[in-house]
């Protein structure tokens, strides 16, 4: 059982590594022009799916900090939804703590 388990990691792993040599470029073309709204959401969908690996979650502030200024509501939402989705409630309590 342990062997199947070590598997199923190993897949995870090179997923998340296929996931990233996929929208990286992806990412450099839409940090490298605007975009309209409706195509950075479309990318922050499925990097959102990612984002508990640290390289993609890299790509995905990378996306959010061209577009903070551009697109504020749309910036937040996509910064909500990656709290709610991968944050876990110890984290949410010690963010809101801080305030």
């Amino acid at each position: 059982m342990d062997e199947n388990i070590y598997q199923i990691a190993e897949q995870i792993i090179q997923i998340h590594q296929k996931a990233y040599e996929v929208y990286l470029p992806l990412v450099e073309d839409v940090c490298s022009r605007t975009v309209s709204e409706d195509e950075l959401s479309y990318l922050l969908d499925y990097l959102l799916d990612f984002a508990c690996d640290e390289k993609i979650l890299g790509l995905y502030k990378r996306v959010c900090r061209r577009y903070l200024y551009l697109y504020p509501s749309c910036i937040k939402s996509y910064i909500e939804a990656y709290r709610e989705m991968w944050e876990d409630e110890k984290e949410r309590l010690e963010r809101t703590e801080d305030k």
